[in-house]
């Protein structure tokens, strides 16, 4: 959820500066847009699954499981 919240706010600016800024066209701004938001959800999806992984990991080396 916080990825996606979060692609969507960078690639809303990111589609502004370009339009305003960088003054490409609407259809490349709403590119940009799309790709930006795209690209900042999946990275902050996988910082968040990588991270969950080694707080597992570190769990478990805490506190092993005797048999």
């Amino acid at each position: 959820m916080a990825g996606v919240m979060l692609g969507t706010l960078t690639g809303f600016f990111s589609a502004i500066y370009s339009l305003v800024v960088l003054d490409l066209s609407v259809l490349m701004s709403l590119a940009v847009y799309s790709g930006v938001g795209v690209a900042t959800a999946l990275l902050v999806i996988l910082a968040m699954l990588l991270r969950s992984s080694g707080d597992a990991q570190a769990a478990y080396e805490e506190n092993p499981v005797e048999a």
